[in-house]
């Protein structure tokens, strides 16, 4: 046994050694060498020693790698790169810290990077530093093929470490782009006519399946669920990647987790966006106000964390509600609850024409008693129906033109297939007191099937209200591309519409409105425009 510089250490190695005694599964080294040289048990010896005073290895992010001490050193040294690997693929902070006692601390500092060469090199580094395989000058040009077989297991386990990495991360990725696959189908059911949660999850599992089998995971559990309110699917895919070589020896598998959620949007009919995609509460209830539509979806563009707020008494139930950003308000506001996160909606009518504006037909026009009957035409300095008129609108288009377009007192308003243009400045619309109003889109033309419309340019946000209790039927679509549509009547608003539609910049509704959005299309000639209504396009949105 050695003992002249080891005397408390007595040198075993595992397995059968040349010229040694058996004791159990280990031998004590015995081989005689010439005066002056280095003996093989004493190199050994001095490593295993390093080996056998080793602290641990821990990881910073807080999860322990390794703290155990061991007189196998190969085996110790597997584990510490299989540490170093289990690093490289975690979430941790790469941060290890390898103490010895009676030296200085050995901090690796391994980046997250899929280039496992220069991690290895760190590994390298670190450990060599451990076992001090150099001792100053205790290991000489004489033990030159002594110190390479012992570093060969290194060596291996660092190439099993390697490819075990490239292996972990094609696992890895290919079954976060199975989850996201089937997440995606299962949410295109909600595309369909009454298909449900079940179903939903039922399919996305289905796919999921199928595919682990044709990419050769069998073996990997999954797990999917639907919820039919928020149009959503979740796949969960479990599966325990067990590395080869060396590495595999000494650990357990490697679990991998991927989850995916797809959302389904624009299945429902669209009734409501609001495009402004940097406001906060593009799309605003508050006070006592509801928005009505089973059958409809509403969508905010605003990526604000509360593009979609609905607070206090304020009740929004739709058949979906989706906000590019976040929501503010309880579950009490919202029946179903919305969706997050959602893709934002483009603009349908972006593109659409504006009439031809020519010079002014009327100017200030007013009409305060009696019956009056007005006809299409450019009414220029606003248009007021007040008092207790009782104004009948001729079909065609009436572009109003810096002024306002004024419905108010005990007054009434009633028109079939007329539509109104804004453009100018102080072009805006007040619909107050108890005017009761009656009014259809055109069904041809520049503005069929636009009840009111905006210009697309203008200097400032318009202003478009609606505070009678009898504003009960306005059939087509208002599209305010820079304007602010607010309701806040004491009532029903639109409940009476066959449809009506809402784009607008930003949407608020207050006080006791209750403002309805009905969807039987099939009730009126008024034309749906495309990208809105049954022809709406759905979509699926991808989070993981």
């Amino acid at each position: 046994m050695v003992k002249d510089k080891f005397p408390d250490q007595i040198v075993k190695a595992p397995g059968r050694h040349a010229g040694a005694h058996l004791s159990g599964d280990h031998v004590e080294a015995r081989r005689r060498q010439p005066a002056g040289a280095p003996h093989p048990g004493e190199v050994f010896g001095a490593m295993q020693a390093d080996v056998a005073r080793l602290d641990g290895v821990v990881c910073e992010g807080g999860r322990v790698l390794h703290a155990a001490t061991e007189a196998n050193g190969l085996g110790l040294l597997c584990r510490n790169l299989r540490a170093s690997f289990q690093l490289l693929t975690s979430e941790a902070p790469k941060v290890a810290r390898i103490a010895v006692p009676g030296r200085r601390e050995i901090n690796a500092d391994l980046p997250r990077t899929n280039d496992f060469t220069t991690s290895l090199v760190q590994f390298w580094n670190n450990s060599a530093a451990v076992l001090s395989m150099r001792r100053d000058s205790e290991l000489e040009s004489g033990n030159v093929a002594l110190t390479f077989a012992l570093l060969l297991p290194m060596l291996l386990c660092a190439a099993g470490a390697g490819f075990d990495f490239s292996r972990y991360h094609f696992a890895h990725t290919s079954l976060q782009e199975v989850a996201d696959a089937a997440a995606i189908a299962g949410a295109r059911q909600y595309l369909l006519k009454k298909a449900d949660g079940a179903t939903a999850a039922a399919i996305a599992e289905d796919a999921a399946r199928r595919r682990l089998e044709s990419e050769g995971f069998p073996a990997a559990a999954v797990e999917a669920e639907g919820v039919s309110r928020s149009a959503t699917v979740d796949v969960d895919i479990g599966y325990d990647f067990t590395p080869t070589l060396f590495v595999s020896i000494f650990e357990s598998p490697i679990h991998i987790a991927v989850h995916a959620t797809a959302t389904a949007s624009g299945g429902s009919n669209i009734c409501v966006i609001g495009t402004d995609e940097n406001a906060t509460r593009t799309v605003y209830l508050d006070g006592n106000a509801k928005l009505t539509g089973e059958d409809c979806a509403l969508f905010s563009n605003s990526k604000s964390s509360a593009g979609l707020a609905v607070l206090n008494n304020a009740k929004l139930k739709v058949g979906l509600s989706c906000t590019a950003g976040g929501y503010d308000g309880s579950s009490m506001n919202y029946d179903p609850a919305p969706v997050s996160d959602c893709p934002a909606r483009s603009d349908p009518l972006t593109d659409r024409a504006p009439p031809a504006v020519q010079a002014c037909d009327h100017t200030a026009f007013a009409a305060v008693s009696g019956a009056v009957t007005l006809f299409p035409g450019v009414y220029c300095e606003g248009l007021t129906i007040d008092q207790s008129a009782d104004a009948t609108f001729k079909p065609g288009v009436y572009v109003i033109k810096d002024g306002q377009l004024r419905i108010h007192g005990n007054s009434r308003a009633t028109g079939e297939g007329v539509g109104f243009f804004f453009t100018g400045s102080g072009a805006q619309m007040t619909i107050g007191g108890e005017a009761d109003v009656d009014f259809s889109a055109p069904t041809s033309g520049p503005l069929a099937g636009l009840l009111i419309f905006e210009e697309q340019q203008s200097a400032g946000t318009r202003l478009f209200r609606i505070t009678s209790p009898n504003a009960r039927r306005l059939v087509g679509t208002i599209y305010l591309p820079q304007g602010r549509f607010l309701a806040d009547a004491n009532g029903a608003v639109a409940d009476l519409s066959e449809y009506t539609a809402i784009v607008a910049r930003r949407i608020e509704l207050n006080s006791d409105v209750n403002l309805v959005l009905n969807a039987d299309y099939h009730l009126s000639n008024v034309p749906v425009p495309e990208g809105l209504g049954p022809g709406s396009e759905g979509g699926v949105s991808l989070r993981r």
